[in-house]
């Protein structure tokens, strides 16, 4: 084959002998080890190419011998600072009449496809990051690192622009020294601030190839000759909305302009980058409504038991008057006796007798007020008909006052869970049942209790017989502030506290219906609450 021929091939391509002598090259294999052809004619291939390694065997002139199949494998060779990586096959070229047994070596270039998929795998692990939600901070270290790793050369720095979209901060520089980095934080971007502040500022890529002699960095230059920076390209990142968020550049310890990768792998990695910017303020955002949604739920909590807290009064008041009648009465009656001289001895031990069991039930009553306001709000195992009945006790004045019946079918049915917060539930539940109850004709005053197991869970049903309530308002129950009575007899946060305490506290669920209850062959038309709640809350 003349030389034309083996010149008409863009892949490196070289014949040797059985000795490993070159015999003929091509151009591109000439232009790669800088030498014509005359110096090479004659000298041992392996010397003139030079290879870093190859990953299978060098000396492979004795493997071609033994058969037909070529040799192929990878090569790794370092050329003015930069590593090419080859795909080399080796095979025997047979005897023909004018020509002996030789070896044809072609080298294919996949340097590029080598970069792009490196780049790729370097991406997958840098993305895992930032699903797994690690630290801005490590993720941008590792971006850095992931850059730095492939030219010792290299320098990546990241700067994020600020608040108020006119100062950048340092993101992550790990190489570069902290004076260095100092001097950078804050930085005002604008048109003409370096590589960085100019690229955020026009919001497009900046390459400056020498620091000494540019404009941009004409303030700036000697600072970066202290740290061996001769080159810089900036890229600015961006959010998913086109919002410029900051900007990552590359660094060089010498002047010199991108290749064409070189602006790959900075827009890339400017992606990567604005992906990571982007998930960790989207983060601090969702952080920062979360608390703000704590701040607001405990001042619903607040407003609420201080609501409970005028109920529970008005619960007392209730129960209290008539015991402090009677113990009045009584009273009355032995000091006007004596006032008058009479003998009322009979009348007197009477007397003490009631005045003694009312005072047992006032005091009764304080412990059962003491018992839900004394309660630590820790997870106990309790029966829910203990609670129920315990929710009846406090509530059970306004009961009798307003005349209400309570039907209650029951299953003996233990749960490990919040009790305090059960009864303050079944208060609110109670208390919007009487409420509306009370404006109902006594004789169909009913509130209906329904508790039975569910697979492994409990499920309370309370209805009442109030003619329920318009659908359209029926699908507001539980939003806050929402209330259909008067402004001066409800705050509208009772039932959206109880739909918080049970969904987030207790690990279950509560929902509300316009439904049907029969009692006695006759049907009642009311509210129905449906609690479903774990036998056990781990």
């Amino acid at each position: 084959m003349n030389n034309s021929a083996l010149d008409f091939f863009d892949d490196l391509t070289v014949y040797t002998n059985l000795d490993g002598e070159i015999i003929d090259a091509n151009s591109s294999y000439l232009n790669i080890i800088c030498k014509n052809r005359d110096e090479v004619i004659g000298e041992k291939e392996s010397d003139v190419f030079n290879s870093l390694y190859n990953s299978q065997i060098k000396e492979d002139i004795a493997e071609l011998l033994k058969g037909t199949i070529p040799l192929i494998y990878d090569e790794v060779k370092e050329t003015s600072g930069n590593k090419l990586f080859y795909k080399t096959k080796k095979e025997l070229i047979q005897n023909t009449e004018n020509e002996n047994e030789r070896i044809c070596i072609t080298r294919r270039d996949i340097t590029q496809y080598k970069q792009y998929l490196d780049l790729y795998n370097e991406h997958k692990v840098i993305l895992k990051h930032i699903a797994k939600g690690e630290s801005l901070q490590f993720t941008l270290d590792e971006i850095i690192k992931s850059v730095e790793a492939r030219n010792p050369n290299m320098i990546g720095s990241i700067l994020l622009l600020d608040d108020s979209k006119k100062r950048l901060l340092k993101g992550a520089a790990p190489s570069l020294p902290d004076f260095y980095s100092d001097k950078l934080n804050g930085m005002e971007i604008g048109e003409n601030v370096g590589s960085c502040g100019a690229a955020v500022f026009l919001k497009k890529r900046v390459v400056v190839s020498d620091i000494s002699t540019h404009a941009n960095w004409k303030y700036a230059k000697n600072l970066a000759a202290k740290v061996n920076l001769h080159a810089c390209w900036s890229q600015p990142f961006f959010s998913s909305t086109n919002e410029v968020l900051g900007s990552f550049a590359i660094y060089y310890d010498k002047p010199k302009k991108p290749t064409p990768f070189d602006i790959h792998l900075i827009e890339d990695v400017a992606s990567i980058t604005g992906i990571a910017v982007e998930r960790s303020h989207y983060q601090l955002k969702l952080k920062k409504e979360e608390e703000e949604r704590k701040q607001q739920e405990q001042l619903l909590m607040h407003k609420s038991k201080q609501v409970m807290m005028g109920e529970m009064l008005e619960n007392i008041a209730h129960q209290w008057r008539q015991p402090l009648s009677v113990i009045s009465t009584c009273a009355t009656g032995v000091l006007m006796n004596k006032e008058f001289g009479l003998d009322s001895t009979e009348v007197e031990e009477e007397a003490f007798e009631m005045i003694n069991l009312n005072a047992q039930y006032l005091s009764n009553t304080i412990d059962n007020f003491r018992k839900y306001f004394m309660s630590k709000g820790e997870k106990v195992e309790f029966k829910i008909k203990e609670c129920l009945d315990h929710t009846m006790k406090l509530i059970d004045s306004r009961v009798k006052y307003e005349n209400i019946n309570i039907v209650s079918s029951f299953e003996n049915i233990s749960i490990f869970n919040y009790e305090n917060e059960l009864t303050q539930v079944f208060m609110n539940i109670f208390n919007n049942s009487i409420d509306v109850l009370a404006h109902q004709d006594e004789k169909n005053r009913y509130i209906f209790l329904d508790v039975y197991k569910e697979d492994d869970n409990v499920v309370i049903q309370i209805n009442d017989s109030g003619n329920g309530m318009n659908e359209s308002m029926v699908q507001r129950v539980f939003e806050p502030y929402f209330t259909t009575k008067h402004k001066n007899q409800g705050t509208g946060i009772g039932l959206y506290m109880s739909q918080e305490i049970i969904e987030k506290h207790m690990k279950g669920a509560i929902s509300v219906k316009n439904n049907n209850s029969s009692f006695k062959n006759k049907n009642y038309y009311g509210l129905e609450f449906t609690i479903k709640l774990p036998l056990c809350m781990q």
